[in-house]
């Protein structure tokens, strides 16, 4: 019972280390693992069982309110209708529009002739 248990501390031992040399290499896990001959998915177990997320560590994680862009949203719009003209012009009435300034404006248009 005693090699498993020392053999368990020499493999948590050579991963520390690993685990230390990958982070001062400048190499990705993926690079680092190629190039040592090291299996990934143990290098990731490994990773996980030695640094274990501190209470410190969880409130370095949390993204800071400066790390958002604040974006303005365009109002929507209630439904409008829209008249294009040919002139390029482009009138835009709000479904809400009172129907007898509608008639106004419609018939001041068909006047000068845009409509």
């Amino acid at each position: 019972m005693s090699k498993i248990k020392k053999a368990g501390t020499d493999q948590q031992q050579f991963w520390q280390m690993a685990i230390e040399t990958w982070q001062s290499s400048g190499l990705s896990i993926r690079q680092f693992c190629k190039q040592e001959g090291l299996s990934e998915p143990s290098f990731y177990s490994w990773r996980k069982r030695l640094t274990p997320i501190q209470p410190s560590d969880v409130s370095k994680e949390q993204i800071q309110p400066e790390s958002f862009i604040q974006v303005s949203m365009p109002e929507a719009e209630s439904g409008c209708l829209e008249l294009a003209f040919t002139s390029g012009h482009t009138l835009r009435i709000p479904s809400d529009v009172d129907s007898t300034f509608l008639a106004g404006v419609l018939s001041a248009l068909k006047q000068v002739e845009l409509c």
